[in-house]
């Protein structure tokens, strides 16, 4: 009797044995996996650990105003980590006006940016990217403002919109970058697709003050067409002066909202297995693996792989594209 206890308790040994060292192997397999995020931006910043999934830095160490932010953020990793049947591990930088330019690319401070690196830059504090938004608004009616303040309440804060709305964009991003890198066939089609997840993220969070928000915005800034004179508007001047672009906050808005109406018709027509569906498209027609495509070609492979309802739903109506238009 004490021999058959004796061979069971080796047994179990045996068992919890292997298990363990499967256990171990598993660990090992994801230890080895490499780490994508550019660490040398966290340096000098504050590990403010505020969430359990997500990685979150500041320049500030008891930073204030961001719960909500990280909160919606841990709603669209949920949603995009099993859209694009991904765990993604990055990393979320709040940083203040005065330190903007040591960690994004491009001012003005509060314009949400996604580096290639695993990284996202988001404003800290009162933005400088919301500030002039706001004062944008002092010239609209108050009959007009009407909607937008059903969301933001009677002081509209837009950084709400900058750094809570827009951090899904770049988060979707992320998701794309993790897998072409800093290619990709043309930056309209990245934005097209930050824009299609932001919309897809936004509706299918826990409440819809999100979405609400940020297109109460946008349809607000469409129906007052308060643009000015814009430098850039075809699609062959956001390829080839995108930086110029970028500087030129209102001319990069304009182009912005014209992907973001693309992108909410397409998720409500699509649904969001078109983001899976888009992404692929943009992994699949990486420029490192089959080279640069004629807009001829793009636009066949588009057809072929998105559909030719989505295609026409992508048409730019402030020009024709043709290959004389865009070098190669």
């Amino acid at each position: 009797m004490t021999t058959f206890n004796c061979y069971i308790n080796a047994d179990e040994i045996k068992m919890k044995t292997t298990s363990i060292l499967i256990l171990l192997l598993l660990m090992s397999c994801k230890q080895s996996q490499p780490d994508w995020i550019d660490r040398q931006l966290h340096k000098e910043l504050f590990d403010i650990n505020l969430s359990e999934s997500i990685e979150t830095y500041a320049t500030s160490e008891n930073p204030s105003q961001i719960e909500n932010t990280i909160k919606n953020l841990e709603q669209a990793k949920g949603y995009f980590d099993k859209v694009f049947e991904e765990k993604l591990n990055f990393a979320v930088l709040f940083v203040d006006n005065k330190n903007w330019n040591k960690y994004a690319f491009i001012p003005p401070p509060g314009m949400p940016q996604a580096h290639y690196e695993g990284n996202m830059i988001l404003g800290l504090g009162k933005s400088m990217m919301a500030t002039r938004a706001e004062q944008g608004l002092q010239n609209i009616p108050e009959s007009e403002l009407s909607n937008l303040k059903k969301y933001y309440g009677e002081e509209v804060d837009l950084d709400l919109f900058f750094r809570d709305g827009l951090s899904l964009h770049e988060l979707g991003h992320l998701y794309q970058f993790y897998k072409t890198g800093k290619n990709s066939q043309r930056r309209w089609l990245d934005e097209i697709f930050g824009n299609l997840c932001q919309v897809g993220a936004a509706r299918n969070m826990e409440s819809q003050e999100v979405f609400n928000r940020m297109d109460s915005y946008q349809m607000l800034l469409v129906q007052q067409n308060r643009w000015g004179e814009l430098k850039y508007k075809t699609l062959v001047q956001f390829e080839e002066d995108y930086l110029d672009v970028m500087k030129q906050g209102q001319n990069y808005g304009w182009y912005q909202t014209q992907f973001y109406l693309m992108a909410k018709e397409l998720h409500s027509k699509y649904g969001d297995e078109f983001l899976n569906i888009f992404r692929d498209f943009l992994i699949d027609t990486n420029p490192t693996i089959i080279g640069k495509l004629s807009n001829e070609g793009l636009q066949e492979l588009m057809i072929e792989n998105l559909g030719q309802d989505a295609v026409e739903i992508l048409q730019w109506k402030y020009e024709t594209l043709n290959d004389n238009d865009l070098e190669n």
